[in-house]
């Protein structure tokens, strides 16, 4: 266990509140730190009793490069956690926060050090693009105008880039509302113009909404200018909510509130983000309610709410422990249940195997990469430096087996006007196979294309529409394709599809999700098979065929028997029924 730490003051707890007005987690934190005033990143350590971690843990054995943009916000707040971060891992820090004041356009937060801070000096050692990260919550008309305090805003994001050889500046604004669409659209022009002409090299990114209740954004006159569009993936289930439920649903929790991730990304693109500019904010969080009951849903008391960081729990196994763990289908998110003084919590926040269904879904919607809120907020914690590695790098593992959903995921309909491609190809195999589990679309205006290759130009495997579900469909090669639409009208229940592994060694996989699985896959040697059932034996074989393992306990350390990283078969016999599954074994 990492003798590590984690304890910022907002992630552990703030007054209760209940049923509030909606405020962002980055403006609820930003409000409250801004009160201590503090600049130097020891100071805040203190305050908050950081004790940061220089575990050489946190850096890739491997050198690996990224192929997504991995963007993380720093809160100055983080004191020295930059230490743990592995900068290979991580292609844009931007620092928060510039409090821009409406009236004069300077900064009000006195605890912003850009100009000193060590955490923007290491980025910028270690390779990663440096941004300063303008907020704005309220007062957005008195700033429109203004034309002084804009001017001058402006003019201090160049001086404060080339004070420090910066990289861009990234736009917070949140709060705003129909009215504010064309004057945000004319200042963020205005900003991009005045970068440029400092530097052609400078860059400009912006936040978005996870729902744009207002139509804020002038997508289409916006575009031309921004760099990089930052989803805030998180907040759908806020401090005020009435129900408890998942900050960041990769699928549909409730029917009556059927907002999600893959939602928003459909609205953005449909609005005209180029693809490769948008990316998908993540929490590195997770919030907490005092709640009716322990199951889900349950409707919150307002008796107590807080956020909670990936490195709080962790680091609080006697709460947030495998007892008190469950896992919620319908929106593939887990939560925590448990009582307090007598009081029943649940408190909602991704663990590996949800953030990584997460990244997927980045890759399967084609788009630029992450935003992290907040980067420090796993200090001490590899676990999410090495899913951005297997996901997002040249050294990415696929796994040899795994289930595909449409964007409603395995219980809800997927959405209108849904388009998007994206190509199966694990580590180490043959051939790829799809069984189709379910399979029901609107017949001939919503349609599956799988092809026999790396892109649509492959040859086509088959067309689907309607509510037959298709046989069971094999390349010839390592890749597939699939690609989906969906018009606007009549939606369905769409597909749940488990992909397999044909194997080059002769060894083929078969696989029961619903029988067991092995957690975590990929591996570093230490893992479980999770199943209710008895189990007879176990094999394991290498990727030519030898048995290099054989025993029947459900937890298996693989570490003291000197095998090369790569790809293995398991053969597990339970209850006369046998499975085979692939293993990724990475040192």
């Amino acid at each position: 266990m990492k003798k590590l730490y984690f304890l910022i003051l907002l992630a552990l707890g703030l007054p209760a509140v209940s049923q509030t007005p909606f405020r962002s987690i980055m403006q609820e934190q930003s409000e409250f730190y801004k009160q201590y005033k503090l600049t130097n990143d020891r100071s805040w350590d203190s305050l908050n009793n950081i004790v940061s971690s220089q575990n050489s843990s946190s850096k890739n054995s491997l050198a690996c490069s990224l192929k997504k943009k991995v963007y993380g916000w720093h809160p100055y707040w983080s004191g020295t956690v930059y230490t743990s971060y592995d900068w290979t891992m991580l292609s844009d820090f931007s620092y928060f926060d510039y409090a821009v004041s409406p009236t004069t356009g300077q900064n009000t937060n006195s605890s912003f050090a850009w100009s000193t801070s060590a955490a923007v000096t290491a980025a910028k050692a270690n390779g990663a693009k440096i941004h300063i990260c303008a907020t704005l919550f309220s007062s957005h008309s008195t700033f429109w105008a203004t034309p002084s305090a804009q001017t001058a805003f402006i003019n201090n994001m160049v001086s404060l880039l080339n004070s420090r050889g910066g990289n861009g500046v990234n736009i917070d604004f949140e709060g705003m509302g129909s009215a504010d669409k064309t004057p945000f659209k004319n200042f963020m022009v205005n900003l991009k113009a005045a970068l440029v002409a400092a530097n052609p090299n400078y860059e400009l990114s912006m936040a978005l909404y996870a729902v744009d209740w207002s139509g804020t954004f002038d997508i289409p006159g916006l575009n031309p200018v921004v760099d990089d569009f930052i989803i805030m993936g998180y907040d759908y289930y806020y401090s005020g909510s009435t129900t408890a439920g998942p900050e960041s649903p990769l699928y549909n929790f409730q029917t009556t509130y059927n907002y999600t991730l893959a939602k928003s990304i459909t609205y953005y693109l449909n609005l005209g983000v180029t693809p490769s500019k948008l990316l998908l904010g993540l929490p590195y969080y997770g919030r907490e309610w005092s709640t009716a009951g322990p199951n889900a849903p349950s409707a919150t008391t307002g008796a107590f709410t807080s956020s909670r960081t990936y490195a709080y729990v962790k680091n609080t196994p006697a709460t947030y422990s495998a007892a008190n763990k469950k896992w919620e289908m319908t929106c593939f998110s887990p939560y925590y249940s448990f009582s307090v003084s007598g009081q029943q919590r649940q408190c909602w926040i991704d663990d590996v195997y949800s953030m990584g269904r997460r990244f997927d879904l980045v890759k399967q919607r084609g788009i630029g990469g992450i935003g992290i809120w907040a980067l420090g907020y796993d200090n001490g914690y590899n676990d999410f430096w090495q899913l951005i590695k297997d996901k997002f790098s040249d050294c990415e593992v696929v796994p040899c087996t795994d289930s595909l959903f449409d964007m409603g995921g395995p219980l809800r309909n997927y959405y209108d006007n849904e388009k998007y491609t994206y190509s199966i190809s694990p580590n180490g195999i043959d051939k790829v196979q799809l069984q189709f589990k379910s399979f029901t679309t609107e017949s001939g205006y919503d349609s599956l294309y799988v092809y026999n290759g790396p892109t649509t130009a492959s040859p086509l495997l088959g067309a689907y529409s309607g509510s037959t579900t298709p046989a069971n469909v094999t390349s010839t090669g390592t890749v597939i394709t699939l690609r989906f639409k969906s018009d606007v009208g009549i939606v369905g229940s769409g597909f749940k599809i488990i992909y397999n592994c044909v194997s080059a060694t002769g060894i083929h996989e078969i696989w029961n999700d619903d029988l067991l699985s092995i957690f975590p896959n990929p591996s570093n040697g230490s893992f479980e098979i999770r199943t209710s059932n008895d189990i007879s034996t176990i094999q394991i074989f290498n990727s030519i065929g030898e048995l290099v393992y054989q025993g029947r306990e459900k937890t298996i350390d693989l570490t003291n028997l000197n095998l090369n990283s790569g790809v293995y078969f398991i053969e597990i016999n339970s209850e006369g029924q046998k499975v085979v599954n692939k293993l990724v074994y990475s040192k």
